[in-house]
């Protein structure tokens, strides 16, 4: 009969060489209401072994002859007769049911509004906007429809919506007003799709997620929409538009009208204010499926779909403002994008899938036996027919309906367990008494002078609890703020008291309650993760640095709530895949940058932690902090390339409109700290840009020259990375190590490059040059970029001249550099120090470059070090000493910009001094 095999998405069953009679007979078993069709209308089973998807064309012709809602009927009866009998014979996949199902209602929903416009237009006539202009209403679907997720039996969740008020062009009578004509066809259409008649129904239509419910107009205008929404828009009403879709109708408006409602769905930032009110609505799905009569409901019982809904949903609605891959009405794309995110594991992912399959089959198997929307589980005859429709091979000594309540327990389980995993009950925390009364009792207390530093009760020195009370008097905070704040404080002055914290850590907790106190969804955040507050005062406690980019830029508490929070460290590939993906699906150039931005601050913060807790060393908190630099320069550099592109065209062949093609000729070299691998946390980035030579213009209408073309390129990529967003900016930029510095063209041809190069650099610019590497655009640049640095270095210079320049160039730093330099300095310029270690390294790759061309083959000052010892440059002894010094230093100056007082002993560079001294002749 039919084989049943598991395959990654759910069960899908294959079809076997059988014949039509048997399968008929199968169908007519599991499904009475396909047996009562079949019965009256016994042609139709001619046909079924052809794959019929619903189509307006065939609905078309049935109307000429049938009339609307008679055609309507009929056309829907056949149709899902077609989709039960592939479903039940393992014809078709489970999303090409739902896909089937949501073409069907699309079909009847479009010919029953053409169908209705078109009859009140010639009575009435045409209804036009205000300006003159033809309008239509467009039909947007919410819920299983707006997912294209339809069961057998579902209604069909709408909404109607016309562009803006008007009235119908009509001679010699009294108009209609347009909200008038759309509001009857919108009567109209729910009626033909709705009423029952002989022939039976064609959809269930529910209109109540429109703007005020079913006390609300049935069509409201575009304007209307948006101010509701604005204005009114409630909790639930964010999590229905989720699934929202223009589906019927003037399409191009429905897609207007999903741009302006976007942001009402999708904070900007992680929106932990919705916290409150997915806890509310998981409370009301707990309660809702704990009720006896729903504990055979696979929709909403435990375990059952609404379950997995919820789950994929609350995702989609605390972080779809910033991860665009959440922004869809699919579940199953969603579920995918949760998992590319990594917001669950991959085989939670999979076995998430898979239960939401197996419940969704059964769910259309339950509805398909009699045609009605039930989720409940039968018993007796009908449970017998649903074991026979779902094929579960059953275990030695059962029978396939006792299969299928095995089956059904094990999946309901898993589902309530990933459930209750990820969103667990809890009630609201409740203060501590105690604490709650001190914080009132705190608030009613004389505070400091808004006039003067002097607090009102003459205390020589305000604690910094008491300047915040009196700041926190002057901000006009609403009344859920002061419920928020309220709910917060006790729990963080409790805290307080018992860690007895520093003054400076307190005053930094303070500043960030009062920056995030007006956005009091945080408060929400750390009020709802008690492990999230802990760590935030841990980190502020600790780390000066990391406190003052989490005040500046509160949407890092977001962070907070990972508990892998320095323990799981970006991989350069995953760093890239971020980029990509940010800029794959970032609306507008705005919106990408200040995704940018905001990966930067997040990585970095991830970075940052993890030095502090010992989990990485310094050498790997520079590389990764490398990586995150490089994909972030392609990514701002690939942004440029596209207004690029739409402007001025390329120099590449091949069609529009890949942003490579502008890139195909530019690379970005990175010199200093970047180009070595060396980057701190705050660098600046040592950056040239060089193209390869051309002779043609561009290819766009306004085109331009190779020289103007890239310093165009550059000037905007440089722009994109030092422009101020809500998130800060990426980068400070340097290009004055470019051939001729500040007087120079900000590109450099790769001929213009080498020519100056060979001829007029500076031995600091040759010191320059032996840190520089690719790190941007096109790769064959970029090899023509090593190919020069390899014949400018690897030319002979004289060692000892080399050794007077740098030693006299070392001097001159150290008597420009003031006493006064900090820890950090004083790591980098003291005698021993990176300074002088790099210049030792400088002298070695230019003495020896000529005749070992490896010590070229890494712009890494280690690896240079490393490589110098091998061909007998330095002693082995020497070189490991000045390693290990390096690192050393390295480590330390990462961790004091960290935490500037931090008390670790001062890195021993008397041995490294002492080999430098004697390298350089210094005196």
């Amino acid at each position: 009969m039919i084989e049943t095999r598991s395959t990654l998405n759910w069960q899908i069953e294959l079809p076997t060489p059988v014949a039509i009679s048997e399968r008929l007979a199968h169908v007519r078993r599991c499904s009475p209401f396909a047996a009562g069709l079949l019965n009256r209308y016994p042609h139709w089973a001619d046909d079924l072994s052809q794959a019929h998807a619903p189509s307006l064309t065939n609905l078309q012709e049935l109307l000429k002859e049938r009339g609307l809602d008679a055609a309507l009927r009929l056309y829907r009866n056949r149709c899902m007769l077609g989709i039960i009998w592939r479903d039940l014979c393992g014809l078709s996949r489970l999303d090409q049911t739902f896909a089937e199902l949501g073409m069907l209602a699309t079909c009847c929903l479009q010919a029953a509004l053409d169908h209705h416009h078109r009859l009140l237009a010639e009575k009435h006539g045409q209804p036009c906007t205000a300006e003159g202009q033809p309008q239509s209403l467009v039909v947007l679907a919410l819920g299983k429809y707006g997912g294209g997720e339809l069961n057998l039996s579902s209604d069909i969740d709408i909404l109607f919506c016309y562009d803006s008020a008007g009235e119908c062009a009509s001679e010699g009578r009294r108009p209609l007003s347009a909200d008038q004509f759309f509001t009857r066809q919108a009567r109209a259409v729910i009626a033909s799709l709705a009423e029952i008649q002989e022939e039976g129904f064609c959809f269930r239509v529910d209109t109540r997620l429109r703007p005020f419910g079913d006390s609300g107009p049935l069509c409201c205008s575009l304007a209307a929409m948006e101010q509701y929404y604005q204005r009114e828009g409630r909790d639930w009403e964010r999590y229905a538009w989720i699934k929202a879709r223009p589906v019927a109708g003037d399409l191009q408006l429905g897609q207007r009208l999903m741009q302006l409602d976007r942001p009402f769905v999708y904070r900007r930032y992680i929106d932990f204010s919705a916290v409150e009110a997915l806890q509310e609505m998981h409370l009301s799905v707990l309660d809702d499926a704990r009720r006896s009569d729903r504990l055979d409901d696979i929709k909403r019982g435990p375990g059952g779909i609404r379950e997995i809904e919820f789950l994929v949903q609350c995702f989609q609605l605390l972080r779809g403002g910033r991860e665009i891959s959440l922004q869809t009405p699919s579940l199953l794309a969603a579920l995918a994008a949760v998992e590319d995110l990594q917001l669950m594991t991959e085989a939670a992912v999979l076995r998430v899938h898979s239960d939401y399959g197996f419940l969704r089959q059964l769910e259309n198997r339950i509805q398909a036996q009699h045609d009605r929307q039930t989720h409940q589980v039968p018993s007796g005859e009908d449970l017998q027919r649903l074991a026979q429709a779902m094929r579960l091979a059953p275990a030695l000594e059962r029978n396939e309906e006792e299969e299928l309540q095995i089956r059904l327990a094990e999946v309901r389980s898993s589902v309530n367990r990933r459930f209750e995993a990820i969103f667990p009950s809890r009630p609201e925390p409740i203060a501590d008494p105690q604490w709650a009364r001190l914080w009132r009792e705190l608030q009613d207390q004389p505070l400091l002078s808004a006039s003067s530093a002097e607090p009102q009760s003459q205390a020589a020195d305000p604690t910094p609890l008491e300047l915040f009370l009196s700041a926190l008097q002057r901000q006009a905070l609403s009344q859920r703020s002061r419920r928020r704040l309220d709910l917060f404080m006790p729990a963080l002055l409790s805290r307080l008291e018992r860690l007895e914290l520093d003054r400076s850590t307190e005053n930094r907790l303070f500043d960030l309650v009062l920056a995030i106190s007006r956005r009091s969804a945080y408060l929400v955040l750390l009020v709802q993760n008690a492990a999230a507050l802990e760590r935030l005062i841990e980190l502020f406690a600790r780390s000066e640095w990391i406190a003052d980019r989490v005040i500046r830029f509160p949407a890092l508490l977001d962070e907070l709530i990972d508990p892998s929070l320095g323990s799981q460290i970006p991989q350069t590939e995953e760093l890239r895949q971020s980029v990509k993906r940010l800029l794959s699906t970032a609306p507008d150039t705005e919106t990408a940058l200040e995704g940018l931005n905001y990966l930067k601050l997040a990585n970095t913060l991830r970075i940052a932690v993890a030095q502090l807790q010992g989990t990485i060393s310094g050498q790997t908190v520079q590389a990764t902090l490398a990586a995150l630099a490089a994909s972030i320069l392609q990514g701002t550099l690939e942004l440029a390339a596209q207004e690029l592109v739409a402007r001025h065209g390329s120099f590449a062949s091949g069609p529009p409109p890949a942003a490579n093609r502008a890139t195909n000729s530019l690379a970005v070299i990175a010199y200093g700290s970047l180009g070595s691998g060396e980057p701190g946390y705050d660098s600046d980035l040592d950056l040239v840009f060089l193209f390869s030579d051309r002779d043609e213009s561009s290819d766009g209408e306004r085109s331009l020259t190779a020289d103007r073309y890239y310093a165009r390129l550059a000037q905007r990529m440089l722009g994109f990375l030092t422009a101020m967003t809500p998130s800060g900016r990426l980068y400070a930029v340097d290009t004055r190590l470019r051939p001729n510095g500040r007087a120079g063209s900000l590109v450099s041809s790769l001929a213009a490059f080498r020519d100056y190069q060979m001829q007029q650099a500076w031995t600091w610019e040759l010191q320059a040059l032996t840190r520089a590497c690719a790190i941007a655009g096109n790769t064959e640049t970029g090899e023509q970029f090593n190919a020069i640095r390899g014949a400018v270095l690897g030319r002979f210079h004289d060692p000892q001249q080399l050794q007077s320049e740098l030693s006299k160039m070392r001097l001159r730093i150290a008597e420009e550099k003031p006493g006064t330099a900090n820890a950090g300095q004083q790591a980098k310029h003291e005698p021993g120090g990176l300074v002088d270690i790099e210049f030792v390294v400088q002298l070695g790759v230019l003495s020896m470059a000529a005749e070992h061309r490896e010590v070229l083959r890494s712009s890494a000052c280690s690896e240079q070090l490393l490589a110098l010892a091998q061909v007998g440059w330095i002693a082995v002894d020497d070189a490991e000493t000045l390693l290990h010094t390096a690192r050393a230093l390295h480590q330390r100056r990462l961790m004091l910009a960290l935490v500037p007082a931090e008390p670790s002993a001062k890195v021993d560079t008397t041995a490294s001094a002492r080999i430098c001294q004697q390298i350089l002749a210094l005196p």
